[in-house]
């Protein structure tokens, strides 16, 4: 490129050099035309120079930009992931084909089994996470193989689905009270199918970072009873040997160096009469030796001058040792969680002159045990709440109603029930689309939240149907309630202010021998009676 342009601008000097006055006769107007038109061609050659300059610093930015944000770019696509495990367990092998068929677009390591027995072994030898189950199967059933599977040690990370031709509610009830997390009824439908697929397959990640903390708390209490242990047995055998001298102290200084956590020896007067250099690694401000040091001036907690001490306590009859865990917050604001565990320092003659004190910082042990208690709850809550309508769901409500139920029974007192649905809200989703009808589902759960009281139970039935428990609540006054909710829905709009929807809702009070079948059958008579006689009303009978 430089070449090309060198000969340019040779070429250009050239020309002009002949026209200079004496080389070439001609006319001042003509040569001067021919000046103008060679600066500009000049310049314009310039400007062709700077403009390939720039294209090239830009593309070799662009070329070290994408070494420097992507160095690892050709190693990470290479690299292999694990697939998750899928059991599916059928003896028709027509629905197996179609259970393993409806799987393959996932990237999951599939194995198919005809029995029991068969899963059972495979189950030991791979351990799966995710699994499909036949209720009927020959041998084993698929509800008792489901409980062996629950019942095993990898049991709470297991990710289970029963599918059946069996679909009253309670077959419901007996698949999940044997371990199923979900249930599917023949004909099998592949759209569910697979979207269980997706959604189980998130789920087995999240109890894999459940395991994985689980065992962490283990190995972490493991260890600290570990060196509990070996403390306890250190001290006792300290304990024999500061027998011989009163005023000889049991030299620690081998296990002050590879015990962990901090440990100091304190007479009867709290003095520090010795300590390891992990015990200075727990103070808030830094000192180079505690030694002579009051015990409740150097490591101040809420036990200290109290009959709960270490040292009160250790000074009672029978008590050979002292556990206690504390916690301090430090001057940044900041807690720490400790875990002490004491024993008492005796004499020639057996009598206490002292203690042995071990400090752990437990500060993660605790962290990790309350990130498990909140994924617990949070599953917990994501197991008896509808994600769209913020309201529990159809298997909460039956929870509910049988505790509700047995409690009007056996205490009297009235309970009554408001069923409800949406007018032509199949045909609003045709017309409006899913996503429009998502927004009329979820405004009516906020009306409905709204509108009940919090003892009160709100639950979406199914698709565009709700219900709402209301304990020690009369029939009139659930009309009231239910006549409250309707009104609240009459006066929204939706579809940018062109769509009205309305409710019919019906209202039944619980009469005494009812069962939960017929209680839910006359609160569904009564919403069909309020459907045929005009909608967008309140029928209690």
């Amino acid at each position: 490129m430089s070449s090309f342009f060198e000969f340019i601008f040779g070429f250009l000097d050239f020309v002009c050099r002949q026209m200079r006055p004496g080389r070439i006769a001609i006319r001042p107007y003509v040569r001067g035309f021919w000046d103008f038109l060679l600066r500009w061609v000049m310049r314009l050659c310039l400007l062709l120079v700077f403009f390939f300059d720039i294209v090239i610093y830009i593309f070799i930015e662009s070329k070290c930009q994408s070494l420097l944000y992507f160095p690892g770019k050709i190693c990470h696509n290479t690299m292999n992931k694990t697939k998750e495990k899928l059991l599916i367990v059928d003896d028709e092998k027509i629905t197996l084909d179609l259970l393993i068929n409806g799987a393959m677009g996932f990237d999951l390591d599939i194995h198919g089994a005809a029995n029991a027995e068969e899963a059972l072994e495979y189950f030991q030898a791979h351990k799966p996470r995710l699994i499909v189950l036949d209720w009927n199967l020959p041998g084993l059933s698929g509800l008792e193989l489901c409980q062996r599977l629950r019942s095993s040690a990898l049991g709470k990370y297991l990710c289970i689905l029963v599918v059946t031709s069996n679909d009253r509610p309670e077959d419901m009830e007996r698949s999940l009270a044997a371990g199923a997390d979900f249930y599917m009824s023949k004909p099998i439908s592949i759209p569910f199918y697979k979207a269980w697929l997706a959604a189980a397959g998130k789920r087995v990640s999240n109890f894999r970072g459940l395991e994985e903390n689980d065992n962490k708390v283990a190995d972490i209490k493991a260890e600290l009873e570990d060196v509990n242990n070996q403390l306890e047995t250190t001290i006792a055998q300290a304990n024999e040997l500061a027998m011989e001298s009163e005023k000889n102290y049991l030299e620690i200084n081998q296990i002050f160096r590879t015990v962990a956590g901090g440990i100091l020896v304190v007479d009867n007067d709290y003095n520090i009469l010795k300590h390891n250099d992990n015990f200075l690694g727990l103070l808030e401000d830094e000192v180079d030796s505690a030694v002579n040091m009051k015990c409740y001036d150097v490591f101040h907690s809420s036990l200290c001058e109290t009959e709960n001490c270490p040292l009160n306590s250790l000074r009672r009859p029978g008590q050979d040792h002292f556990r206690a865990h504390i916690v301090k917050e430090r001057a940044d604001g900041g807690v720490v969680h400790y875990n002490i565990v004491s024993t008492p320092l005796r004499g020639l003659v057996g009598e206490q002159i002292g203690i042995v004190e071990h400090i752990t910082d437990i500060s993660q042990q605790v962290a990790a045990e309350e990130a498990l208690k909140e994924s617990e709850r949070r599953y917990r809550e994501l197991s008896t709440v509808d994600e769209l309508t913020g309201l529990f769901n159809k298997r909460y409500f039956n929870q509910v109603l049988r505790v509700e139920l047995n409690r009007t029974v056996r205490y009297g007192g009235p309970l009554s029930m408001i069923m409800m649905d949406i007018y032509n809200f199949k045909i609003h989703n045709d017309t409006y689309g899913h996503a429009e009808g998502d927004k009329v589902l979820a405004r009516l759960g906020e009306i409905v939240k709204q509108s009940v009281r919090d003892n009160d139970v709100a639950c979406r039935y199914g698709g565009e149907e709700f219900v709402v428990i209301l304990p020690a609540t009369v029939g009139e006054g659930g009309l009231v309630v239910a006549e409250r909710i309707r009104e609240g829905l009459a006066a929204e709009r939706f579809c940018e202010g062109q769509v009205q929807k309305t409710l019919s809702l019906g209202v039944a009070e619980y009469v005494l021998g009812d069962d939960r079948e017929i209680f839910i059958k006359r609160a569904d008579a009564n919403l069909y009676e309020a459907k045929e006689t005009g909608k967008n009303r309140c029928v209690l009978k």
